[in-house]
């Protein structure tokens, strides 16, 4: 066999090998994603003609009680193309998102070893943000349309505090809350430590399960978690000189557990304060007990919040 031969056979081999290797990484790539069904895609492309397809493949979308009129009217309606077309332009592809939520589902797996995936479905809400996430047992629907941005112009008129969490960014979090809620136990609220205690573990969920920013975690702009972690220290202070851990005061929650524009000390720093401060400071809590104690996560969150207060150790710098 000649030289030249020789070498255009190592030439071929080379290019076999590396179309081989190209090809593996490829499905490996492949097998590192969960398939998200683009129901919005479909339903707004299709023709009246397509709705009774669509309706046997996604039955629980087209209620029995509604006429096919009103999905064809939906498809014809300007306002619904237009928040289609607003989707499209954003997401017209979500391969970010099927990785993101490969890897969340494989953390929650290790957390709960009786998971089954759920069937990811991204759908059109009518700018539904009170309803961006639904989780059913067997379904994960993620309306796009609410996370167009936090300056898109469909969210005119919506607060500042709320829309400025309308971005991809947010998608992966707020699923994980939704399953952090079906893991954590809503036990008897009695107690302001209480209600912080158990946001606390959901943020806790978050860390394991998420490898995403603290401040997209809890719902936070750079400013306002810049001043939850330098005011900690006085935040704390302020809840033990006021009694207010074992308060069990309802109001406390508007206060500094709901999402507001700011929390409520009703002092001059309100205004410049981050929102939902109580649950910032139970997460320190949880953080700080779970440092300091060799427990596993099911153990924690079965815990009571009194033993995991007790046993924190918690005490923020000043």
């Amino acid at each position: 066999m000649s030289i030249s031969l020789l070498n255009h056979i190592k030439k071929i081999l080379i290019i076999l090998f590396f179309f081989n290797v190209v090809s593996c990484e490829e499905k490996v790539l492949e097998n590192e994603k969960s398939v998200i069904e683009r129901f919005e895609k479909q339903f707004y492309n299709s023709n009246p003609e397509d709705i009774n397809k669509l309706k046997i493949k996604y039955p629980y979308f087209f209620p029995e009680s509604f006429a096919d009129s009103v999905w064809i009217n939906r498809l014809k309606d300007p306002i619904q193309q237009e928040i289609f077309n607003e989707i499209l332009k954003k997401y017209d592809y979500v391969e970010f998102l099927e990785i993101e939520l490969f890897k969340f589902f494989k953390k929650h797996k290790e957390i709960d070893n009786k998971f089954v995936k759920p069937k990811v479905i991204t759908v059109n809400t009518d700018v539904d943000y009170r309803n961006k996430i639904i989780l059913t047992d067997t379904l994960l629907l993620i309306g796009l349309d609410n996370y167009l941005g936090s300056n898109h112009h469909f969210y005119d008129g919506v607060p500042l505090f709320i829309k400025e969490d309308f971005t991809n960014r947010n998608i992966i979090s707020d699923i994980a809350e939704k399953f952090a809620i079906n893991v954590v136990p809503q036990i008897e609220f009695y107690t302001f430590l209480d209600k912080i205690i158990y946001y606390g573990k959901i943020l806790y969920y978050k860390d394991l399960t998420l490898d995403i920013e603290d401040r997209i975690k809890i719902g936070y702009s750079e400013e306002k978690i810049k001043w939850a972690k330098e005011n900690e220290y006085f935040v704390w202070t302020y809840f033990v000189e006021n009694d207010i851990l074992f308060n069990p005061d309802n109001n406390l929650i508007n206060q500094f557990i709901n999402d507001a524009p700011f929390s409520r000390f009703y002092l001059e720093i309100d205004n410049v304060s981050s929102e939902m401060i109580g649950k910032y400071i139970g997460w320190q809590i949880v953080k700080s007990y779970m440092n300091n104690n060799n427990v596993s996560l099911t153990q924690m969150i079965k815990n009571t919040p009194s033993d995991i207060y007790n046993n924190s150790k918690y005490k923020p710098k000043k």
